[in-house]
């Protein structure tokens, strides 16, 4: 689009935002890469190169036939994103690592050219991993961070996970924020990282914070474990006696996974196009950080966090503030309707055929939501 700011093409790649020449000819980098436009009767040429010091040496063309670079853009855009896995995946590895008080921790960062408050993206678990591709998916107009909690990813382990809490991981983001060296950041984090931002908020307040995003979010476990329960019993009464019972004894065998074969059909993953993505959940072992944290199963918190609450630093809340939740999530529905109230101005979006992975099961919708809410509060 053109505009005031200049001339903008979004892309997974990068956010290249430039400026048309008096001869319409557009350039401007991202993430290391340099796209170049220009029209010629009736036809944009568009090429993208890539930074060897950075990536490869590579160039690749195109040509579009429109009046004008401006009138090319979505071409362009689709263009770009269609080689994106390809060329990312291709030509380099672009984790970088950062130091904490505990072990290092593996990052990744893109369109950091751009003016605006940065955006962490804090993953889910515990025990996950980042999505530097989501991150570069969602087009956000900010730059963008995504990173590994230490025992996750490409990270070190925990070093004495015995000991290891939420107050740790919160010290460990306070430790990341603090290295991009912004005064105000967006946090967003879906499900278990959703509960890490809000111990890191019970810890450090909202003085480095311009804005929250929390989908599924993953913040008291007692309330989640609730939810469960209510889901499994609405889900099929017989089904939840069953994995009660199997629970107070602790058979997590066979049975047990074949139950929640099920229970993640309905409430993990929604959509019968996942149906295989529910069984896979259900037959893998959890991490070990999870293992330690959690437990063995979603449906009860038996390890370090079965007391975790951070419920209460949701009146702390004074910056703008998204949840999200899908139709049938793990999270409940009156779930992140208290939590919305519990927050002043807070806006809640419930996406429909959606379980507790909404980013996966229905993207459009999920990063929309978010786009649109950072656009509603001027970020």
């Amino acid at each position: 689009m053109q505009s005031k700011e200049g001339f903008t093409v979004r892309s997974e790649l990068g956010i290249f935002r430039g400026r048309l020449s008096a001869k319409g000819r557009f350039s401007a980098e991202a993430n290391g890469f340099r796209l170049r436009m220009k029209e010629e009767d009736g036809i944009v040429k568009a090429k993208l190169t890539s930074d060897p010091d950075r990536w490869a040496a590579a160039e690749t063309k195109q040509r579009f036939r429109a009046a004008s670079a401006e009138e090319a853009v979505p071409m362009v855009e689709a263009w770009l994103d269609s080689i994106s896995e390809l060329v990312v995946s291709s030509y380099a590895d672009d984790a970088e690592f950062l130091e904490t008080s505990h072990g290092r921790i593996a990052f990744y960062r893109y369109n950091t050219h751009l003016g605006t408050e940065p955006a962490i993206f804090v993953h889910g678990g515990p025990g996950g991993e980042s999505n530097p591709a989501n991150a570069r998916r969602m087009k956000l107009d900010h730059p963008v961070y995504a990173y590994d909690q230490l025992g996750c990813g490409r990270s070190d382990p925990i070093p004495d996970i015995d000991s290891w809490t939420a107050a740790d991981y919160a010290a460990e983001l306070d430790e990341f924020i603090r290295s991009i060296g912004a005064p105000k950041v967006i946090l967003i984090g879906a499900s278990w990282g959703a509960g890490l931002i809000m111990s890191y908020i019970a810890g450090y307040g909202t003085g480095r914070v311009a804005a929250l995003v929390l989908p599924s979010p993953f913040l008291n476990a007692r309330t989640w474990e609730a939810d469960q329960w209510a889901n499994m019993h609405e889900l099929d009464p017989r089904l939840e006696k069953k994995m009660r019972k199997l629970i107070s004894v602790k058979n997590y065998g066979d049975e047990f996974r074949a139950g929640m074969a099920v229970y993640d059909a309905k409430y993990l993953f929604s959509r019968k196009a996942f149906a295989e993505y529910a069984q896979t959940a259900a037959s893998e072992p959890a991490p070990p950080v999870a293992m330690k944290l959690l437990g063995p199963s979603d449906l009860v918190c038996e390890g370090t966090l079965r007391d975790f609450d951070t419920e209460p630093a949701l009146a702390e809340i004074d910056v703008s503030t998204l949840f999200i939740c899908g139709d049938s999530d793990e999270v409940r529905v009156s779930t992140l309707e208290k939590y919305r109230k519990a927050v002043k101005g807070a806006r809640m979006a419930v996406v429909p055929c959606a379980g507790h992975v909404t980013s996966l099961e229905q993207w459009d919708a999920y990063s929309e939501s978010i786009r649109a809410f950072l656009r509603e509060y001027g970020l």
